[in-house]
């Protein structure tokens, strides 16, 4: 399977930069799990719905929610260690790693929840070409 790197590109920077935005903006509550979790979501619905077919979206939804949460990881983590420390750094890395795992399935299935729209819309538009 061929990866489109634009896919995966643009639900990357969806992810990220609603990501910093979460991280910034959005108070501690008992929602914050959910709120950190829509980045990865609609970065991976984004990065799916560029691609038609459920598993493909899958594959490019679980990617741009991967390395979204890579990147963003890698930029906590520096700003950690130097505004907080090292060892609140390194162990809120540990803590991202484990969470990033939990990240990437709905990255996933929002990726292929896309795909499947942007086919069904594809399949339609077929099917009314045809009708004329």
């Amino acid at each position: 399977m061929e990866i489109n790197w634009k896919a995966v590109i643009t639900g990357f920077l969806t992810a990220f930069i609603l990501g910093l935005l979460v991280a910034w903006f959005a108070p501690l509550t008992e929602m914050t799990g959910l709120t950190q979790a829509l980045p990865g979501l609609i970065g991976g619905f984004i990065a799916g719905y560029m691609v038609v077919g459920v598993e493909r979206g899958a594959v490019h939804g679980g990617l741009a929610t991967v390395i979204g949460g890579v990147v963003l990881l890698v930029v906590w983590a520096v700003f950690g260690a130097l505004f907080a420390g090292l060892f609140p750094a390194f162990t809120g890395l540990a803590l991202g790693l484990l969470v990033l795992i939990a990240h990437a399935i709905p990255g996933a299935v929002a990726g292929a929840i896309g795909g499947w729209i942007k086919g069904r819309r594809a399949t339609t538009r077929e099917t009314v070409g045809t009708a004329r």
